[in-house]
């Protein structure tokens, strides 16, 4: 099984994660389920697809997670010593 597009996946939910505000944060879940409906429709559905999907959309919520968690450790209006 490849594992890139999980990678990428991740990142992308890592990325929205810390930078989007608020509901848009969660906007990358889509992109697992686009492709997987693509894929569906040239190829039919199967457990194969299925079972990928389910693993992409709980790696990218992983990413969100994630990215969101990091996002909350910063504080905000509070610049680092010595920038102004």
């Amino acid at each position: 099984m490849a594992v890139v597009p999980y990678v990428i996946f991740f990142l992308a939910g890592l990325g929205f994660g810390y930078a989007a505000a608020g509901v848009w944060k969660w906007l990358p879940l889509v992109f697992p389920v686009l492709l997987a409906l693509q894929a569906a429709a040239a190829e039919g559905v199967d457990g194969t697809l299925l079972v990928r999907l389910v693993v992409a959309l709980v790696v990218t919520a992983a990413g969100v997670v994630l990215g969101m968690v990091l996002a909350s450790e910063e504080q905000p209006g509070r610049a680092e010593p010595g920038w102004r």
